[in-house]
Protein backbone atom coordinates (compact mmCIF):
# COMPACT_ATOMS: atom_id res chain seq x y z
CA UNK A 1 0.00 0.00 0.00
CA UNK A 2 1.23 3.33 -0.61
CA UNK A 3 2.13 5.53 2.28
CA UNK A 4 -0.54 8.00 0.80
CA UNK A 5 -3.90 7.41 0.55
CA UNK A 6 -6.88 9.46 -1.10
CA UNK A 7 -7.52 10.78 2.56
CA UNK A 8 -4.44 12.87 2.23
CA UNK A 9 -5.88 14.94 -0.19
CA UNK A 10 -7.54 18.10 0.64
CA UNK A 11 -7.93 21.80 -0.68
CA UNK A 12 -5.21 23.18 -1.05
CA UNK A 13 -3.25 19.89 -2.57
CA UNK A 14 -5.82 19.81 -5.38
CA UNK A 15 -5.28 23.80 -5.64
CA UNK A 16 -1.33 23.24 -6.08
CA UNK A 17 -2.27 20.68 -9.14
CA UNK A 18 -4.86 23.57 -10.98
CA UNK A 19 -1.94 26.26 -10.24
CA UNK A 20 0.80 23.66 -11.75
CA UNK A 21 -1.47 23.15 -14.51
CA UNK A 22 -2.20 26.89 -15.52
CA UNK A 23 1.30 28.21 -15.11
CA UNK A 24 3.12 25.54 -17.17
CA UNK A 25 5.91 26.28 -14.53
CA UNK A 26 6.48 24.74 -10.69
CA UNK A 27 8.72 27.99 -9.99
CA UNK A 28 5.66 30.52 -11.05
CA UNK A 29 3.10 28.45 -9.52
CA UNK A 30 4.87 29.05 -6.18
CA UNK A 31 5.25 32.68 -6.79
CA UNK A 32 1.59 32.60 -7.41
CA UNK A 33 0.55 30.77 -4.43
CA UNK A 34 3.20 32.64 -2.23
CA UNK A 35 4.89 29.43 -1.37
CA UNK A 36 8.59 27.92 -2.01
CA UNK A 37 9.50 26.43 -4.73
CA UNK A 38 10.12 23.03 -2.62
CA UNK A 39 6.60 23.52 -0.89
CA UNK A 40 5.23 23.00 -4.11
CA UNK A 41 7.85 20.55 -5.48
CA UNK A 42 6.35 18.44 -1.85
CA UNK A 43 2.80 18.78 -2.84
CA UNK A 44 3.67 17.53 -6.47
CA UNK A 45 5.30 14.46 -5.27
CA UNK A 46 2.25 13.62 -2.57
CA UNK A 47 0.47 13.57 -6.05
CA UNK A 48 2.08 11.70 -7.87
CA UNK A 49 2.31 8.77 -4.97
CA UNK A 50 -1.63 8.90 -4.46
CA UNK A 51 -2.78 8.89 -7.89
CA UNK A 52 -0.10 6.81 -9.69
CA UNK A 53 1.28 9.07 -12.15
CA UNK A 54 3.97 11.23 -12.89
CA UNK A 55 1.40 14.26 -13.89
CA UNK A 56 4.25 16.35 -15.38
CA UNK A 57 7.24 15.52 -17.45
CA UNK A 58 10.21 17.83 -18.85
CA UNK A 59 9.81 19.23 -22.16
CA UNK A 60 12.93 21.64 -22.31
CA UNK A 61 13.26 24.09 -20.32
CA UNK A 62 9.83 23.50 -18.46
CA UNK A 63 7.33 20.86 -17.91
CA UNK A 64 4.11 19.57 -19.66
CA UNK A 65 0.98 17.66 -18.00
CA UNK A 66 0.50 14.12 -18.72
CA UNK A 67 -2.93 13.27 -20.09
CA UNK A 68 -3.99 12.03 -16.70
CA UNK A 69 -3.23 15.27 -15.25
CA UNK A 70 -4.87 17.17 -18.10
CA UNK A 71 -8.00 14.58 -17.09
CA UNK A 72 -8.19 15.74 -14.08
CA UNK A 73 -8.55 19.95 -14.20
CA UNK A 74 -11.84 19.26 -14.66
CA UNK A 75 -13.00 16.93 -11.74
CA UNK A 76 -10.50 18.35 -9.16
CA UNK A 77 -12.30 21.96 -10.16
CA UNK A 78 -15.74 20.69 -9.87
CA UNK A 79 -14.66 19.25 -6.01
CA UNK A 80 -12.83 22.67 -5.19
CA UNK A 81 -16.22 24.52 -6.15
CA UNK A 82 -18.34 22.16 -3.86
CA UNK A 83 -15.92 22.79 -1.27
CA UNK A 84 -15.95 26.27 -1.54
CA UNK A 85 -20.05 26.02 -1.32
CA UNK A 86 -19.76 25.09 2.16
CA UNK A 87 -18.82 28.30 3.31
CA UNK A 88 -21.00 30.41 1.42
CA UNK A 89 -23.08 31.29 4.20
CA UNK A 90 -20.22 32.40 6.79
CA UNK A 91 -20.02 35.49 8.45
CA UNK A 92 -17.76 37.78 6.24
CA UNK A 93 -16.26 41.09 7.69
CA UNK A 94 -13.65 43.03 5.08
CA UNK A 95 -11.35 44.06 7.96
CA UNK A 96 -10.84 40.56 9.04
CA UNK A 97 -8.29 38.57 7.27
CA UNK A 98 -6.36 38.99 4.25
CA UNK A 99 -9.10 39.28 0.82
CA UNK A 100 -6.76 37.95 -2.49
CA UNK A 101 -8.48 38.39 -5.49
CA UNK A 102 -7.27 37.42 -9.17
CA UNK A 103 -9.14 40.06 -12.11
CA UNK A 104 -8.95 39.29 -15.45
CA UNK A 105 -8.85 43.09 -16.84
CA UNK A 106 -6.99 44.84 -20.22
CA UNK A 107 -4.92 47.95 -19.04
CA UNK A 108 -7.93 50.24 -19.61
CA UNK A 109 -10.50 48.82 -17.04
CA UNK A 110 -7.58 47.99 -14.63
CA UNK A 111 -6.11 51.63 -14.86
CA UNK A 112 -9.63 53.25 -15.15
CA UNK A 113 -11.21 51.95 -12.26
CA UNK A 114 -8.72 50.15 -9.69
CA UNK A 115 -5.68 51.97 -8.36
CA UNK A 116 -8.67 54.65 -6.84
CA UNK A 117 -10.57 51.72 -5.27
CA UNK A 118 -7.58 50.07 -3.75
CA UNK A 119 -6.53 53.29 -2.38
CA UNK A 120 -9.84 53.67 -0.44
CA UNK A 121 -10.09 50.42 0.61
CA UNK A 122 -6.12 49.99 1.85
CA UNK A 123 -7.32 53.61 3.53
CA UNK A 124 -10.24 51.63 5.58
CA UNK A 125 -7.47 49.36 6.79
CA UNK A 126 -8.62 46.11 4.60
CA UNK A 127 -5.91 44.03 4.04
CA UNK A 128 -6.78 43.04 0.18
CA UNK A 129 -4.44 42.02 -2.61
CA UNK A 130 -5.53 42.08 -6.00
CA UNK A 131 -3.74 40.12 -8.84
CA UNK A 132 -4.47 41.17 -12.24
CA UNK A 133 -4.37 39.19 -15.41
CA UNK A 134 -5.00 40.67 -19.15
CA UNK A 135 -8.60 39.51 -20.43
CA UNK A 136 -7.88 40.07 -23.95
CA UNK A 137 -11.70 39.31 -25.61
CA UNK A 138 -12.07 36.62 -22.34
CA UNK A 139 -12.76 33.07 -22.64
CA UNK A 140 -15.58 31.19 -20.66
CA UNK A 141 -12.54 29.15 -19.53
CA UNK A 142 -11.13 32.05 -17.52
CA UNK A 143 -14.21 31.80 -14.96
CA UNK A 144 -14.48 28.20 -15.32
CA UNK A 145 -11.18 26.67 -14.66
CA UNK A 146 -10.78 29.45 -11.63
CA UNK A 147 -8.05 31.68 -13.26
CA UNK A 148 -9.66 34.69 -12.03
CA UNK A 149 -13.19 35.30 -10.10
CA UNK A 150 -13.90 38.31 -12.26
CA UNK A 151 -13.64 39.49 -15.66
CA UNK A 152 -14.14 43.03 -16.20
CA UNK A 153 -14.48 43.41 -20.45
CA UNK A 154 -17.25 45.42 -22.71
CA UNK A 155 -17.32 41.09 -24.46
CA UNK A 156 -18.64 39.33 -21.19
CA UNK A 157 -18.06 35.36 -22.32
CA UNK A 158 -21.50 33.37 -22.48
CA UNK A 159 -22.43 30.46 -20.27
CA UNK A 160 -25.18 29.32 -18.36
CA UNK A 161 -22.80 29.27 -15.58
CA UNK A 162 -21.85 32.61 -15.83
CA UNK A 163 -23.38 35.40 -14.26
CA UNK A 164 -22.73 39.47 -15.61
CA UNK A 165 -24.03 42.87 -14.87
CA UNK A 166 -23.68 46.41 -16.13
CA UNK A 167 -20.80 48.72 -14.56
CA UNK A 168 -21.05 51.56 -17.19
CA UNK A 169 -21.77 52.84 -20.58
CA UNK A 170 -19.43 54.91 -22.49
CA UNK A 171 -19.19 56.24 -26.31
CA UNK A 172 -16.59 56.20 -28.68
CA UNK A 173 -14.20 59.22 -30.20
CA UNK A 174 -11.41 59.49 -32.37
CA UNK A 175 -8.54 60.61 -30.26
CA UNK A 176 -5.62 62.91 -32.03
CA UNK A 177 -3.31 64.93 -31.43
CA UNK A 178 -3.94 68.85 -31.63
CA UNK A 179 -0.85 69.77 -31.40
CA UNK A 180 -0.33 68.38 -35.19
CA UNK A 181 -3.27 68.38 -36.70
CA UNK A 182 -7.47 69.37 -36.41
CA UNK A 183 -10.06 67.15 -36.21
CA UNK A 184 -10.87 65.23 -39.03
CA UNK A 185 -13.80 66.71 -40.81
CA UNK A 186 -16.25 64.91 -43.34
CA UNK A 187 -16.64 60.56 -43.61
CA UNK A 188 -13.73 60.90 -46.25
CA UNK A 189 -11.31 62.50 -44.00
CA UNK A 190 -11.72 59.78 -41.67
CA UNK A 191 -11.33 57.37 -43.88
CA UNK A 192 -8.23 59.05 -45.30
CA UNK A 193 -6.73 58.61 -41.89
CA UNK A 194 -3.83 56.34 -40.93
CA UNK A 195 -5.27 54.71 -37.05
CA UNK A 196 -3.92 53.18 -34.47
CA UNK A 197 -5.70 49.48 -33.24
CA UNK A 198 -5.28 48.34 -30.26
CA UNK A 199 -5.32 44.12 -31.37
CA UNK A 200 -4.59 41.61 -28.11
CA UNK A 201 -2.79 38.22 -28.18
CA UNK A 202 -6.03 36.11 -28.92
CA UNK A 203 -5.74 38.08 -32.66
CA UNK A 204 -8.72 40.12 -31.94
CA UNK A 205 -8.97 43.44 -32.92
CA UNK A 206 -11.07 45.36 -30.18
CA UNK A 207 -13.26 47.67 -33.02
CA UNK A 208 -12.51 45.73 -36.28
CA UNK A 209 -16.03 45.41 -36.61
CA UNK A 210 -16.88 48.99 -35.50
CA UNK A 211 -15.24 50.48 -38.85
CA UNK A 212 -17.71 49.15 -40.81
CA UNK A 213 -20.82 50.20 -38.72
CA UNK A 214 -19.51 53.44 -39.07
CA UNK A 215 -19.22 53.32 -42.54
CA UNK A 216 -15.65 53.32 -42.58
CA UNK A 217 -14.57 51.12 -45.56
CA UNK A 218 -10.84 52.00 -46.27
CA UNK A 219 -9.83 52.08 -42.86
CA UNK A 220 -5.38 52.21 -42.61
CA UNK A 221 -4.19 50.47 -39.52
CA UNK A 222 -0.62 52.06 -39.50
CA UNK A 223 -0.07 50.46 -36.66
CA UNK A 224 -1.29 47.54 -34.49
CA UNK A 225 -0.21 47.66 -29.97
CA UNK A 226 -0.89 45.02 -28.26
CA UNK A 227 -2.18 46.94 -25.13
CA UNK A 228 -4.06 50.35 -24.29
CA UNK A 229 -1.27 51.82 -22.71
CA UNK A 230 0.85 51.57 -25.68
CA UNK A 231 -1.41 54.16 -27.58
CA UNK A 232 -0.29 57.47 -26.75
CA UNK A 233 2.93 57.03 -27.71
CA UNK A 234 2.33 56.98 -30.84
CA UNK A 235 -0.97 58.95 -31.51
CA UNK A 236 1.37 61.88 -29.73
CA UNK A 237 3.21 64.12 -32.17
CA UNK A 238 1.98 62.00 -35.09
CA UNK A 239 -1.46 62.68 -37.45
CA UNK A 240 -2.71 59.56 -36.59
CA UNK A 241 -6.09 58.84 -35.31
CA UNK A 242 -7.82 56.10 -33.11
CA UNK A 243 -11.36 55.35 -32.34
CA UNK A 244 -11.74 54.39 -28.97
CA UNK A 245 -13.55 54.95 -25.60
CA UNK A 246 -13.39 57.97 -24.11
CA UNK A 247 -12.96 57.20 -20.82
CA UNK A 248 -9.34 56.29 -22.11
CA UNK A 249 -9.11 60.28 -21.67
CA UNK A 250 -9.08 59.83 -17.73
CA UNK A 251 -5.90 57.27 -18.06
CA UNK A 252 -4.04 56.77 -21.09
CA UNK A 253 -4.91 59.17 -22.88
CA UNK A 254 -4.71 62.22 -20.98
CA UNK A 255 -4.02 65.35 -22.76
CA UNK A 256 -5.13 64.17 -25.95
CA UNK A 257 -8.44 65.36 -27.95
CA UNK A 258 -10.85 63.95 -29.37
CA UNK A 259 -14.12 63.78 -31.63
CA UNK A 260 -16.84 62.56 -32.28
CA UNK A 261 -16.62 59.72 -35.27
CA UNK A 262 -17.72 60.58 -38.46
CA UNK A 263 -21.08 58.94 -37.73
CA UNK A 264 -23.31 58.21 -34.82
CA UNK A 265 -21.88 54.72 -32.67
CA UNK A 266 -23.54 52.77 -29.90
CA UNK A 267 -22.91 53.38 -26.64
CA UNK A 268 -20.15 50.19 -25.44
CA UNK A 269 -21.19 48.76 -22.23
CA UNK A 270 -18.77 47.77 -19.53
CA UNK A 271 -19.71 44.61 -18.16
CA UNK A 272 -18.51 42.48 -14.69
CA UNK A 273 -18.35 38.91 -15.15
CA UNK A 274 -18.09 35.74 -12.74
CA UNK A 275 -18.42 32.13 -12.26
CA UNK A 276 -21.64 31.17 -10.20
CA UNK A 277 -19.39 29.15 -7.93
CA UNK A 278 -18.27 32.49 -6.81
CA UNK A 279 -22.04 34.18 -7.03
CA UNK A 280 -22.90 33.41 -3.35
CA UNK A 281 -19.98 33.57 -1.52
CA UNK A 282 -19.84 36.92 0.75
CA UNK A 283 -15.75 38.00 -0.03
CA UNK A 284 -16.70 37.65 -3.37
CA UNK A 285 -20.42 39.42 -2.96
CA UNK A 286 -18.98 42.38 -1.29
CA UNK A 287 -16.13 42.74 -3.79
CA UNK A 288 -18.82 43.19 -6.67
CA UNK A 289 -20.24 46.25 -4.83
CA UNK A 290 -17.75 47.70 -4.37
CA UNK A 291 -16.24 47.87 -8.06
CA UNK A 292 -19.77 48.86 -8.89
CA UNK A 293 -20.33 51.84 -7.04
CA UNK A 294 -17.00 52.89 -7.53
CA UNK A 295 -17.59 52.88 -11.05
CA UNK A 296 -20.89 54.56 -10.49
CA UNK A 297 -19.23 57.34 -8.58
CA UNK A 298 -16.09 57.74 -10.90
CA UNK A 299 -19.06 58.43 -13.89
CA UNK A 300 -20.52 60.75 -11.52
CA UNK A 301 -17.64 63.11 -11.82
Amino acid sequence: MNEFDFSSLDARTLKTLLVILEEGSISRAAVRMGVTQSAVSHTLEKLRLILGDPLFVRAGRGITPTERARMLREPVQDILDQLKALTDQRPFDPAVGALQYTIAANDFQRDLLFPGLLRRMLAEDVNINLRFIPSGVPATNLLRQARCQLIVTPMPPDGADIYQTRLFDDEVVCFYDSEVREAPQGPQAFNDADYIDVQFEDDEEVFSALYASLGMTQVNSRVTVPNFGALAAFLRDSDMLSLQLSLLSRVTLQGLASCPPPSPAERITMYMAWHQRDHNDPAHRWLREQIKGFAGELLST
